[in-house]
């Protein structure tokens, strides 16, 4: 197979790879902290329900299940948007920049109502769970009733930190979710044991908590949305529903939502396997779980940048800087991940301990942390390439790749080392390595060989249709090797 791009070679000037690191490392930060936030946010709700009843914290997890499987169609709107805007200020398209942000609002706002719809069924719901006992289904129900209710405050977080991260700042989204969680510690503390005033309300309280929090935090974003000179929206013009726009957004995300939702399948899947093993070890795949997401946070933030530079530069039509800022990207992902994982493939107990100090869970944790470590390079190698082919708009490769990869290598692989080799939480370990390298593998050759750049194509074509016929002559720039 001939391959068109090598990312081991230099494509752009010395000036021009400073320029682009420079702008990866300003959007990737903010980006890693605000996933940080994210983690921070679940685990308070579930540290003080933990504290206050493990009945309340069960119940919220169980809802927490229900809520995942329905933001699928909230991330697709992201995730479209995001590429959309990130190409159309590549393109200078002004008109479809305000007209994607304002359909961002739009669409939001309707699934929040449809969710708020939902809330009234919070409990027929609760057939997903038929062997769970009755107190626990009132009481997740009673969280399911009250998120849902607040459901524009749900959606429009998801979405409208999206428009923000296509125009290239991730800082705002930072700080509403800061912003967010510091509200939702202080009523999380204050509305489920009782402090300060307010009744007790448990399982009510928390969700009550974040339903508030998150409110507080869309309110910011919008804020943020309105004073950017990039988006720059006409609150005075909010221009009619655009059925093209729409189907653009939903083209583009929707295969993202896809990825993500049969790959929370999957994992519900591959857990039973773990299960096979025995419960310690199935806890200690949790632990290697948790490092994992820790590990790979740099690696996020900076597929979140990739994304952001190269939908702009997709849109400017310079393919040259795209190929330029995957490798940029690439290349600090792994400075960033291959550094973690040394750490982690030497001093693997302290990471565990953080997780728990119970001596048989740690001596069956050692083995997936240090896994982790080794496999550092394919998750960053993986983060960068998705984050460039869904930059200009190539998100069905993404899709097929992992549904394949999940479902036909880490789940029967797994299976067939722990069934019928006995090799326990190796053997599941072992599958669930190759999905990762697999993954990695398959995008490297994906981006190498240029075919992205036909859906590249189609979309700078697709945010170019608000520009007037004798505008539309975008020129794409042809690539040299700096050797």
């Amino acid at each position: 197979m001939s391959l068109k791009y090598n990312l081991l070679k230099n494509y752009l000037s010395h000036e021009e790879a400073l320029d682009i690191r420079k702008s990866l490392l300003i959007i990737a930060l903010p980006a890693i902290g605000e996933n940080v936030l994210q983690m921070i946010f679940g685990i308070v709700d579930t540290a003080f329900l933990g504290h206050y009843d493990w009945r309340a914290m069960t119940a919220a997890g169980m809802a927490n299940q229900i809520i995942f499987i329905l933001q699928a169609v909230a991330m697709a709107v992201a995730m479209g948007v995001t590429v959309l805007i990130a190409n159309s200020i590549g393109a200078k398209n002004k008109k479809q920049v305000e007209l994607t942000t304002w359909h961002a609002f739009y669409l939001s706002a309707a699934l929040g109502v449809g969710l708020s719809i939902l809330s009234l069924y919070s409990k027929n719901l609760m057939i997903l769970f038929p062997g769970a006992q009755k107190d626990l289904i009132d009481l997740s129900a009673d969280y399911l009733r009250i998120i849902f209710t607040a459901g524009p405050a749900f959606t429009m977080m998801f979405v409208l930190a999206g428009v923000l991260r296509g125009a290239g700042n991730t800082r705002a989204p930072m700080i509403a979710t800061g912003i967010a969680n510091s509200i939702n510690v202080f009523l999380d503390y204050c509305m489920v044991f009782g402090k300060l005033g307010f009744p007790e309300m448990g399982v009510k309280g928390a969700a009550l908590a974040t339903a508030i929090s998150r409110t507080i935090g869309v309110m910011f974003l919008i804020i943020s949305i309105i004073r950017s000179d990039t988006i720059g929206i006409k609150l005075s013009k909010p221009p009619k529903w655009h059925s093209k726009t729409v189907l653009n957004i939903f083209k583009i995300g929707t295969p993202t939502a896809m990825e993500n939702f049969m790959f929370s399948t999957g994992v519900l899947v591959f857990a039973n396997i773990l299960f096979m093993v025995g419960p310690q070890a199935y806890a200690a795949h949790r632990v290697g779980i948790q490092i994992e997401s820790l590990s790979f946070m740099p690696g996020w933030g900076i597929a979140v940048a990739i994304t952001a530079l190269a939908g702009q530069f997709n849109g400017a039509g310079q393919i040259k800087k795209i190929v330029g800022t995957v490798r940029q990207g690439w290349l600090l992902g792994i400075l960033f991940q291959v550094s973690v994982g040394i750490f982690m493939f030497l001093f693997p107990r302290y990471l565990i301990l953080i997780f728990t100090d119970d001596p048989v869970i740690m001596a069956y944790a050692y083995l997936p942390v240090r896994i982790i470590g080794l496999f550092q390079i394919f998750l960053a190698t993986d983060a960068a390439l998705t984050g460039g082919l869904r930059g200009v708009g190539d998100t069905k490769f993404p899709m097929y790749v992992m549904m394949l990869s999940t479902w036909l290598v880490r789940i029967p692989i797994g299976f067939i080392m722990v069934k019928f080799f006995s090799l326990g939480l190796l053997g599941a370990w072992i599958g669930m390595m190759a999905d990762m390298a697999i993954r990695a593998i398959a995008k490297y050759i994906r981006f190498s060989s240029g075919k992205w750049e036909s859906t590249a194509l189609k979309t700078r074509l697709a945010v170019n249709q608000a520009i007037p016929s004798h505008q539309q002559g975008l020129t794409v720039e042809e690539v040299d090797v700096k050797d």
